[in-house]
């Protein structure tokens, strides 16, 4: 899966009429991911770096700048990319043919796009590959923060099955060995990502 799940926009309509509250509300839907990449903003920044996404361009629909069924909590390299681009002078008619963007928080955005086994990021249709190259999906970033997102859940889950065999008297050698080979991987990649931090197009 591309994502850990489908984000739900939990307000419709203007709502509130300043992009710091749409973000804060917008953040929670998102479990402060992104809605394109699924990057986790702990890994790009923090929560002030992150964005608010208009679907449907600012630019070229004003009357949606508030709007929250179109916004997105964004991270800033797929923001930057995918900026004013829009298929049509409809802001309902998001794809033409091939060419286009899928709303991140439809079921139908996984049909276009997935993971790879390394967790790099990869397309499922033309559509898809529209999306991958427009967005700029194949940075390395992607790939990186998601591993890095894996790694550490897996060191947890692990260092609280240690903490419960210690508890039980239980030998814990074999699972401490294993937490050092994850600890190990975990700083791989987290030095990949402050080497990649300046990586923008």
């Amino acid at each position: 899966m591309l994502k850990r799940q489908r984000p739900v926009r939990s307000h419709h309509g203007v709502v509130f009429r300043t992009n710091s509250a749409n973000k804060k509300r917008l953040a929670t839907d998102f479990s402060h991911r992104c809605g394109y990449c699924d990057d986790l903003d702990f890994y790009a920044g923090g929560y002030t770096v992150y964005q608010v996404e208009h679907f449907a361009p600012e630019s070229k629909f004003p009357d949606l700048k508030y709007d929250y069924d179109n916004l997105i909590y964004a991270c800033p390299w797929c923001n930057r990319a995918k900026w004013d681009k829009w298929p049509s002078d409809d802001p309902k008619k998001n794809i033409i043919g091939n060419i286009g963007f899928v709303d991140p928080c439809t079921d139908e955005y996984f049909l276009h796009l997935d993971r790879n086994e390394d967790g790099s990021i990869k397309c499922l249709s033309p559509l898809g590959k529209y999306m991958y190259d427009t967005l700029h999906l194949h940075l390395k970033r992607h790939e990186v923060i998601h591993n890095i997102d894996k790694l550490k859940e897996a060191h947890d889950r692990l260092e609280r099955n240690i903490e419960e065999d210690k508890e039980a008297g239980k030998d814990i050698s074999v699972k401490i060995a294993t937490k050092q080979l994850i600890d190990d991987q975990f700083f791989k990649y987290y030095n990949l990502l402050q080497k990649l931090a300046q990586e923008i197009t």
